[in-house]
């Protein structure tokens, strides 16, 4: 499947990423030592992220095996005071984000994300601000942990969730901000 972004020029980190999958798969015996020179050679080479995908795309999607930017495990952190900060298009979901903003924005957009994890946790600060969240039809979003005390929390995205596809667990607080949680528009 070909992403409508798929000639987006690719950056260091995105073929980074997809090395450490191939690093992983060759661990796991999925390609030979061969394989991963060659598929390391070409990763190097890839200038779009449909490059990069075709790389992988005979590989599983492990979801308990997590890849993320910086490596397995990672934290992504998108944090401003008042500016505006924003995750979008092609990119690849670590299991735990931390979003913060004092008076500024962070707006994640997952629709146009590879996520392989089960589960990925969401911590949200909020001051004055906004957050903005916009997840797939098919995810599951629960809120459990949030707090507010002057601003608001909207979670407008409460059909009910693949099984297949993640969970989003968001916590944290927001003192007189915003964090609305949304589906793309139709």
């Amino acid at each position: 499947m070909t992403h409508p972004d798929g000639q987006l020029r690719a950056s260091h980190a995105d073929r980074d990423v997809v090395i450490e999958q191939l690093r992983v798969a060759a661990g796991e015996g999925r390609i030979t030592l061969e394989e991963l020179e060659e598929r390391i050679e070409r990763t190097q080479a890839a200038r779009t992220y449909d490059d990069l995908r075709a790389l992988t795309a005979d590989l599983p999607r492990d979801r308990s095996a997590p890849v993320a930017p910086g490596g397995v495990g990672g934290v992504l952190e998108l944090r401003t005071k008042h500016g505006h900060v924003q995750q979008k298009d092609y990119w690849v979901v670590p299991a735990h984000i931390v979003a913060s903003c004092a008076a500024g924005s962070v707006k994640i957009d997952f629709t146009g994300a590879v996520c392989s994890h089960r589960e990925v946790l969401l911590e949200a600060s909020c001051g004055m601000g906004n957050i903005l969240v916009i997840v797939p039809r098919g995810w599951t979003v629960w809120v459990d942990s949030l707090t507010t005390s002057m601003g608001t929390i909207t979670n407008k995205a409460t059909d009910p969730g693949r099984p297949d596809a993640p969970v989003l667990r968001v916590t944290g607080k927001v003192g007189m901000g915003s964090l609305k949680i949304k589906y793309p528009r139709k």
